[in-house]
């Protein structure tokens, strides 16, 4: 299960250990003032020894049972408090609670006990999520029951809670064949057995509304074996403190977990929605926020394209180049339009690459002790740069070709101008910097000599599924003309002194000019503050005067008769437009059921401040009728929006539609303002980070 944070993390920090801990200005994170935050969690000590969580033994890289999001979260909540993360995996849910109750566990991942009562010693958090257990079965099953089962083959992962419910119901079915099934198989395993007819039905949970169904059309739910069950995290109920900051976390940073509904979809498709979601990741240059914007050179010339379709795009902002492969797949997105190495994708013969549009060298910076004059003479050198940046991926790309050679990921939050001073000080032997930004480091560092280009295979392509032919054809079609018609020269020109030495990669000096007033209120009122920022850029692009056609005034937009019952009369005021938007977001917010996990509240909260309550409320029960989740946005309970807006006698109700489209909006510009930082949460706000 833990096989990707373990080598992801661990390498990352001994790698960036080398370079930044004798300088500890550095690595530290501002710590942030408290801010309407309970005493008893603002005046918490960071515990000194590290988090234990345990867990269930799953796929690592399936994360079934929604579980990946949930180490994500763990070992983001761990990083705020300043404490190391030590997992460990059991085979079966009832090893959790026993360890937990024991003391060998701090946390506990897994399902509730049968008898959470009988436990007094174990106390739960939050909802981090639902899952209900389904029983699947080829779409030929008629079985509508537990009692239908009879004669039939069912086959269940071991550490699966249900166990011995099934156990009790061979009492009645005698004939009812069991199978175990390994915990490490990966998700969509069960519904292939089931779909080749090695077993009659199988008996998952789901967390993730309806795609695995969508992937295995042979298959389909028969009936449900449970409602929606909140999954919650587990600590020692004398574990007050910890509780506390866990509750704190889940509320305030949960929807910066959310995965984007998968949809996969051929370039018709794709036209008829009129919709092109791209996957995309941040870069300098290509991809990046300025003023609170989305701006960027390959973000511009794939808006042309959308354009010449008549396609809306929905921008899709992943972690890392992982992330955007597998959301590719999934069909989070058609189209990827950042970089990836070549070579990687010429070894996966699902994927697809358009034609290469531009090319961009990279220059060796090193000590004039230490030139570098040709690729023989960087063997045996260590070469740094930031994590997931260019300079780092077109470095790896090389590094098979030149024997010796050792490439270390630094925290993007460190600027070049530091990287630069490192090389100087012979911390790390050299770096490479884009060649536009090559004469400006030469006059900048004496001290340094810029040498040889190195040979990598990472330029500019889009890449697709390998089905979407007719996709493909457009796409390389375009970029043929964007060339001929001077469209990538003018891009070019346009963010060619977006290269600032002094700039971190990852740095984000400001979303708007009301960033210190929108921290202030999302710390009052439990919010990450970039949804909120994220939320203000869409209601009025950080224009205070900003009015709309029904009367909505202000940075968040809000009317002046909402405001007036909220306690604000002057919405011309910042301080009191934002403070008046928060406020009613996080009293929508808590009219929604609190076994509703906090990030799904969220994204009720903000459709119902578009197009109000009651209509989000009407959506959650027609998503019920629909036999979707009604506790859960994506894929669901905006399906059953979907269904309203849709015209049907008298026509439907466009303001369904139309908080689809804002949900999203703010979610895409959420996604790209909270991967400009290396967490979610860089401090937990009232908690210090560790020196």
């Amino acid at each position: 299960m833990f096989r990707r944070i373990r080598h992801g993390a661990a390498w990352l920090g001994c790698a960036a250990g080398l370079l930044l801990h004798v300088d500890a200005v550095l690595a530290t994170t501002p710590t942030q003032p408290s801010r309407g935050i309970p005493p008893a969690i603002a005046s918490a000590p960071a515990s000194p020894g590290p988090l234990r969580v345990l867990a269930l033994r799953t796929d690592a890289a399936t994360g079934t049972h929604g579980q990946d999001a949930q180490l994500r979260m763990i070992a983001d909540f761990a990083r705020a408090l300043g404490r190391e993360v030590k997992w460990d995996e059991v085979s079966h849910p009832q090893e959790l609670h026993a360890r937990l109750a024991s003391g060998s566990a701090d946390v506990v991942i897994g399902p509730e006990p049968e008898n959470l009562s009988a436990h007094p010693e174990i106390a739960a958090t939050a909802p981090v999520a639902t899952e209900r257990y389904v029983v699947v079965g080829r779409s030929d099953n008629r079985a509508a029951s537990p009692l239908d089962l009879r004669d039939m083959s069912a086959a269940m992962a071991l550490a699966s809670p249900y166990w011995d419910y099934f156990e009790q119901l061979r009492k009645v079915l005698p004939q009812l064949k069991l199978h175990a099934l390994s915990n490490d198989l990966e998700v969509d395993a069960p519904l292939r057995l089931v779909a080749d007819g090695m077993v009659d039905v199988a008996i998952v949970a789901v967390t993730d509304g309806q795609d695995w169904f969508k992937r295995n059309p042979r298959v389909k739910p028969l009936f449900n074996l449970t409602d929606d069950l909140p999954l919650r995290w587990y600590v020692r109920r004398d574990e007050d403190a910890l509780l506390a900051n866990l509750n704190q976390f889940i509320d305030r940073y949960h929807a910066a977990y959310f995965e984007p509904a998968a949809n996969l979809r051929d370039f018709a498709a794709i036209k008829q929605r009129g919709v092109l979601r791209v996957i995309t990741r941040v870069e300098p240059r290509n991809y990046f926020i300025s003023e609170g914007k989305p701006s960027g050179f390959e973000l511009e010339l794939v808006s042309a394209f959308a354009h010449r379709h008549g396609l809306r795009l929905e921008v899709r902002v992943a972690a890392d180049d992982a992330q955007v492969l597998e959301w590719l797949k999934k069909g989070v997105g058609d189209l990827v339009t950042t970089r990836l190495s070549g070579a990687a994708l010429d070894e996966d013969p699902t994927l697809a690459t358009s034609r290469s549009y531009d090319y961009e060298a990279f220059a060796t910076v090193s000590r004039r002790a230490l030139p570098l004059r040709s690729a023989a003479d960087l063997g045996g050198l260590l070469f740094a740069a930031p994590q997931d940046s260019a300079e780092y991926r077109a470095l790896q790309s090389m590094r098979d070709s030149v024997p010796g050679m050792t490439v270390i990921p630094v925290t993007p939050d460190v600027s070049r101008h530091t990287l630069l001073n490192r090389v100087a000080d012979g911390m790390v032997d050299a770096t490479v910097v884009p060649g536009r930004a090559a004469a400006a480091v030469e006059a900048a560092y004496p001290e340094l000599f810029v040498g040889t280009s190195i040979g990598h295979r990472y330029d500019y392509r889009w890449t697709l599924r390998g089905t979407n032919r007719k996709m493909l054809a457009a796409v390389n079609e375009f970029l043929g003309e964007a060339r001929g018609n001077g469209l990538l020269q003018i891009l070019a020109a346009r963010y060619s002194g977006e290269d600032r030495l002094a700039r971190p990669v990852a740095a984000l000096p400001r979303l708007s000019p009301y960033d210190p007033i929108v921290q202030r209120y999302a710390d009052r009122y439990g919010f990450d503050w970039r949804l909120i920022a994220a939320q203000m850029y869409q209601e009025s692009q950080f224009k205070p005067g900003a009015r709309s056609p029904s009367g909505a005034f202000g940075l968040m937009q809000l009317m002046p008769r909402t405001a007036k019952g909220l306690g604000f009369g002057d919405l011309q005021r910042p301080d009191s437009a934002i403070h008046a938007g928060v406020k009613y977001l996080y009293e929508l917010r808590n009219e929604f059921d609190s076994r509703v996990p906090a990030g799904e509240r969220t994204w009720f909260a903000l459709a119902a401040y578009n197009t109000g309550h009651q209509r989000v409320e009407r959506a959650r029960r027609l998503a019920a009728k629909m036999k979707l989740d009604p506790n859960r946005w994506t894929n669901n309970v905006e399906l059953a929006m979907l269904e309203l807006a849709r015209p049907r006698g008298g026509g439907g109700d466009r303001r369904y539609g139309q908080a689809i489209v804002y949900v999203r909006a703010i979610q895409s510009l959420y996604g790209s303002y909270r991967n400009q930082m290396v967490s979610a949460a860089q401090v937990l706000p009232g908690i210090p980070p560790r020196a």
